[in-house]
């Protein structure tokens, strides 16, 4: 008997549907499979461990680029018809960075709430109009400056606020989120070289060859910002054949 399965495929995978792909933690490849499937699409894994090898692994397939995503780095992006803007370690507070420590303990299951932190409401910026790109139906601010960070203030921090709304970060473009990150590590041990070296723990080769590393990071993080672009993508409907458990 054949049954005919549909489903959308998004323009991105989401926080909350990486956090699902990645909460299997078995070594049954089957069960990553139906962990994978369950995420990107609006059936449940009862109903999908029913359906054959074969259907599976081709549903899966479909979503191969989105389980693997290109990391990008986007300062500024508008979501949820709110421009959000990354806040620069340079201005954050240390109850964020003690908030970020802590989470980080769970990192994948913390992400959402890590995404509520990096990315929070411009507050003002200084452009005289906001140009935008849109990539995977997401709306990137592309205004060409010398320094972007200079160019607008987030929301103060406040981790009530944070609570608040780090639910709904759950459908926030995962390979944004996950560029941030990288992009804030690097900027991190951008820090660190720089004081260690003021403070002669390290030479001044050892500074020049880290400077470099963590430089080429930066601009290929920064650089990403041209990736991928889709502006719609029809549901897909495909017809399986049941195993009849």
């Amino acid at each position: 008997m054949k049954k005919q399965i549909t489903f959308d495929l998004p323009p991105f995978l989401t926080i909350g549907q990486y956090q699902k792909m990645n909460a299997y933690k078995g070594d049954s490849n089957f069960e990553k499979l139906i962990t994978l499937v369950e995420a990107v699409t609006k059936y449940p894994k009862e109903e999908i461990g029913t359906w054959d090898l074969n259907s599976l692994t081709t549903i899966a397939k479909k979503f191969q680029g989105l389980a693997s995503p290109d990391n990008e780095f986007h300062s500024l992006i508008e979501w949820n018809d709110t421009l959000y803007g990354y806040a620069h370690m340079d201005k954050a507070t240390l109850g964020e960075m003690v908030d970020l420590e802590n989470l980080t303990k769970d990192f994948e299951g913390n992400l959402h709430k890590i995404a509520a932190i990096l990315y929070r409401p411009v507050t003002e910026h200084n452009f005289d109009s906001v140009s935008f790109t849109v990539k995977q139906k997401l709306k990137i601010v592309n205004n060409n400056v010398e320094n972007v960070f200079d160019w607008y203030d987030v929301e103060m921090y406040d981790n009530k606020k944070r609570k608040k709304r780090e639910e709904g970060f759950k459908d926030f473009p995962v390979h944004i989120l996950l560029g941030a990150v990288s992009f804030f590590l690097d900027t991190v041990n951008l820090y660190l070289t720089t004081t260690l070296y003021s403070g002669k723990r390290i030479s001044k080769q050892e500074m020049k060859s880290l400077m470099k590393t963590f430089m080429l990071n930066l601009s290929q993080n920064i650089g990403h910002g041209g990736g991928l672009s889709t502006t719609s993508l029809s549901p897909t409907y495909l017809t399986l054949q049941e195993t009849g458990r």
